[in-house]
């Protein structure tokens, strides 16, 4: 008897223990995601060419900069490795950014802001941030961005679908 009660308390532990084991992974997911900021993706009416070259002059009419250009198809060749056309452009506006990056010095991570595009089963995609997700968990409220960065999701939308 004592046996028995020994087998089915070690059954009972290793079901309790595979039960957790499977359980956490679902957890972490849980987390990711809520970590993860959400996205907007529009597709754009335009060529993946011309949807880069029409955001980059966009903003520059607006008067904003453009900080950076990140080709990652470019660098995936010069590795040796190939992978969909895909863009990121990097940029804002001090005018804009420095306010908010001196109530809440750590929404610098945050800034300049990106917009990704990219060409997926013929379809060009344009992704970025969502400005509500953007601030979360920061000292920023809408109030402080809705005139600027909420501005720039508008600003995209209609550049690439227009």
């Amino acid at each position: 008897m004592n046996l028995k009660a020994t087998s089915l308390r070690a059954i009972a532990l290793a079901i309790l223990l595979g039960t957790a084991a499977c359980a956490a992974p679902s957890q972490l997911s849980a987390k990711k995601e809520q970590a993860m900021p959400s996205i907007h993706s529009i597709t754009s009416r335009y060529s993946f060419d011309d949807t880069v070259a029409r955001l980059q002059a966009t903003f520059l009419a607006k008067g904003m900069s453009i900080f950076g250009i990140i080709n990652h198809q470019a660098a995936a060749q010069e590795s040796g490795l190939s992978m969909q056309p895909a863009t990121v452009i990097v940029f804002g506006t001090p005018k804009a950014g420095t306010p908010l990056m001196i109530k809440d010095p750590e929404f610098a991570l945050q800034l300049p802001l990106k917009v990704l595009v990219t060409e997926q089963d013929g379809k060009v995609k344009v992704v970025f941030n969502d400005t509500r997700a953007l601030i979360q968990g920061s000292k920023i409220n809408f109030s402080d961005v809705e005139n600027s960065l909420a501005n720039a999701e508008k600003l995209i939308a209609k550049t690439v679908t227009e």
